[in-house]
């Protein structure tokens, strides 16, 4: 028990990120099948397994991001990596769910495409969230050396 708690604890900023971007991926997973499909079934039962799928990808995923040292264009690399593993994981869940081959097709390029722009933009918030942590942190620090 105390091995998971350590755990949670030492990844807390990953699991909120992955959360928050959960969160934001079932909603544009919808509304991308219901235009899709147009079929309320399937795009609810795609907006609840390809996001779920696609959570554990991006946990991983951003593990992995911490230990890439690149700098330079980091974020958009970063978002290009993360498209490509999402189109890989939203053809599989939607081939599965719709049983068409040309509709898997059509939703793991169109909702990735879609949900890369709000994959930019989840970055970029949770960029800016930690390092105003990181200033606060060393604020406080260096506050309390005085």
């Amino acid at each position: 028990m105390a091995n998971i708690k350590v755990m949670l604890q030492n990844n807390r900023t990953a699991f909120h990120k992955t959360a928050s971007y959960y969160a934001v991926h079932i909603v544009v997973a919808a509304a991308v099948a219901y235009a899709v499909t147009g079929n309320a079934v399937a795009a609810i039962t795609l907006s609840l397994l390809e996001p779920t799928a696609q959570a554990l990808a991006y946990f991983l995923h951003d593990k992995a991001w911490l230990k890439v040292r690149v700098q330079r264009l980091r974020l958009l690399v970063k978002t290009v990596s993360y498209y490509l593993v999402h189109l890989v994981v939203a053809a599989g869940v939607a081939y599965a769910v719709t049983g068409d081959l040309i509709t898997a097709l059509t939703l793991s390029l169109l909702e990735p495409t879609v949900q890369m722009v709000f994959f930019y933009f989840h970055e970029k918030f949770w960029d800016k969230k930690i390092q105003k942590q990181k200033q606060e942190t060393l604020q406080a620090a260096s506050e309390a050396w005085v």
